[in-house]
């Protein structure tokens, strides 16, 4: 007989029904969704089972009346301040030790609370594969990190544990109020769903995929649903059910005239924060005052080693083997044949150049000397001609497509344009980002700080992480196939293929 849960007088749910199970609370603001996720952590915690909260709000510290929850993060109201330096460390106590732990991310910055959460979910995926123990992780306001249509490393993680999270005894309870932005690849995993009132269509519509019944029944059940109703959905059991209240302090409550007053608070064991405390400076975490020197230190170095660097940029260049072809000095009709002549001999003294996939190579004479200046052009003129050709050979919907994905990217930063175009002249190579900075005239601190992530986002930019460093390279084919799908059917293979040179080149101009 398995321990009985306490959510709702009309459900009958056991504890074990929840070891790697991943479930899904849906509804808007004020529908009881996060009511019914605190119920459920709070059954969690009545019978020790180890969890964490990725609490986006400040919302969750509340738990703390009853029950003793380590809250870490930054700002009021958490009882360790901590970073991306020590997620791993908390991590590591909070399963191997079975510590509670709410990570408030309601302090951080987007890129911070970013790779904090990347950092903490790693260390906990790592370590489910040693222990194969029970825990859960519940994730408040899920679209924020696992939107739909958008590809990123934290999102890989998240998806993965939903996924394959259950034979290490990993569950997940995702909890959002916009349905149609959670990544359908995730819900489409919960095993278990409580579905609270939504009135936008497109979240009415995920219902209607998830419910097996009419349109119309859907949205007139749906909203008929009070504050605490929802849709309990487990296989082939479908109910209505009421979750009861939440017994602890709940933070996120609608506000009103009603004086609320925030209840005593339990904490955790002593023992437990000299733990953490100790292996944070064993660690040497630095706080935001010694990383603000520690960067101007790094900084002065850099200043310092100028000479040196330049020399490692020049070894760069001689490493790829390839010179940078300035289009229009190269073709310009202001230069002089003197100008002209020492170009060409330039050219012909370098290696080989390396010219993006499908482009016409430019021809070397055969005793080795340089290409002709009106050879050059010709060679130039023909290839515009053919990505000219190329657009005019589109129907007129597949070139407005094309100027608009233009005129979004050419809204991005610079120094993001300038590896992308970089990448996409260049492909299908891979580069780190100290040759990137070689050749788009970027600081790589500047490449290493902010990526590109608009393009890694969307899929045009692929970045992969390996020992000796992160390398870059452009995806331009997988993107078009992707973006430019919906026209296949009249365009075909050649028109995708026409498609993915316009955008070549076009993409290689908006440095």
């Amino acid at each position: 007989m398995g321990k009985p849960l306490n959510i709702s007088r009309d459900l009958n749910l056991n504890l074990e029904d929840l070891i790697g199970q991943c479930i899904s609370i849906l509804g808007i603001r004020g529908s009881g969704k996060s009511n019914t996720a605190g119920v459920i952590f709070e059954e969690l915690l009545q019978n020790n089972y180890p969890l964490s909260i990725v609490d986006i709000e400040g919302e969750y510290f509340g738990l703390k009346e009853k029950y003793e929850v380590l809250v870490v993060g930054t700002g009021e109201g958490v009882e360790i301040e901590i970073d991306a330096n020590c997620a791993a460390e908390i991590a590591q106590v909070s399963m191997e030790q079975n510590v509670p732990v709410v990570l408030d991310l309601s302090g951080f910055l987007s890129d911070e609370r970013t790779e904090l959460l990347k950092a903490y979910l790693s260390s906990l995926w790592t370590l489910a594969g040693t222990l194969r123990k029970p825990y859960m992780i519940g994730i408040e306001e899920a679209h924020e990190f696992i939107p739909q249509g958008v590809k990123n490393e934290l999102k890989e993680m998240i998806a993965r544990i939903a996924l394959r999270g259950r034979k290490r005894g990993l569950g997940g309870i995702v909890v959002s109020q916009r349905s149609a932005k959670v990544d359908k690849d995730v819900l489409s995993q919960a095993g278990m769903l409580f579905l609270h009132r939504v009135v936008h269509e497109v979240d009415m519509r995920v219902y209607g995929e998830l419910l097996p019944w009419r349109k119309s029944e859907v949205k007139e059940i749906i909203n008929s649903l009070d504050t605490g109703d929802c849709i309990y959905v487990n296989g082939d059991s479908i109910l209505p059910i009421y979750v009861r209240e939440r017994s602890t302090f709940h933070a996120g409550f609608t506000p009103s005239l009603e004086v609320v007053q925030s209840p005593a608070l339990k904490s955790v064991s002593a023992s437990i924060i000299e733990t953490i405390e100790r292996v944070r400076a064993e660690k040497g975490v630095r706080t935001p005052t010694e990383q603000l020197e520690h960067r101007i230190e790094q900084l002065e170095r850099m200043i310092e080693s100028k000479d040196e660097r330049i020399s490692e940029l020049e070894e760069v260049a001689r490493t790829l083997g390839y010179i940078k072809l300035e289009i229009p000095s190269l073709i310009s009709g202001g230069s002089s044949p003197g100008e002209q002549s020492e170009r060409s001999e330039r050219l012909a003294n370098s290696l080989s150049v390396l010219v993006a996939e499908d482009e016409p190579m430019i021809d070397i004479e055969p005793d080795g000397a340089a290409p002709s200046d009106s050879k050059l052009e010709h060679a130039l003129a023909a290839d515009a001609r053919a990505v000219s050709e190329a657009s005019d050979d589109l129907p007129p919907a597949v070139n407005q497509h094309i100027d608009r994905l233009v005129l979004r990217f050419n809204r991005e930063q610079v120094h993001h344009r300038r590896v992308l175009a970089f990448l996409v002249e260049h492909s299908p190579g891979s580069y780190s980002a100290n040759q990137i900075a070689a050749w788009t005239n970027c600081p790589q601190e500047l490449i290493d700080d902010d990526p590109p992530q608009a393009f890694l986002g969307t899929g045009l930019i692929e970045r992969e992480r390996r020992t000796t460093g992160t390398l870059y390279r452009s995806a331009l084919r997988a993107f078009v196939n992707r973006e430019f799908r919906v026209f296949q059917p009249d365009i075909g293979d050649q028109g995708l293929h026409s498609v993915t040179r316009v955008l070549r080149d076009r993409l290689a101009a908006i440095a």
